[in-house]
């Protein structure tokens, strides 16, 4: 198996007037059953310095399809609701492929 990532993720949260925590722990929850998803490499939550508000969640993954099959599974879709009042508006994602 290849040990590198040919694909990573960006996802930028932002988080609601006085939700930023919450979201940092929904985030963290997602993050933690995104690791456990067939050939994802790894996830984490970090915090931008360029608005401390705005959360991104990185993940790596071995394939386009791998990671599509995890976003379209019902328990993404699950953590995906549950965030979705936490937030200002949708997460603002972009993938990165290896050159």
């Amino acid at each position: 198996m290849n040990d590198h990532a040919r694909l990573v993720r960006l996802s930028r949260h932002f988080a609601a007037a006085g939700r930023r925590d919450e979201v940092a722990g929904l985030l963290k929850a997602v993050a933690e059953a995104m690791r456990s998803a067939p050939d994802c490499f790894g996830a984490q939550v970090a915090s931008s310095d360029r608005d401390s508000e705005q959360l991104v969640l990185i993940s790596r993954w071995e394939s386009q399809e791998a990671m599509e099959r995890y976003l379209g599974s019902e328990e993404f879709g699950g953590f995906q609701r549950e965030l979705a009042s936490s937030l200002e508006g949708p997460p603002d994602a972009e993938n990165f492929t290896t050159a």
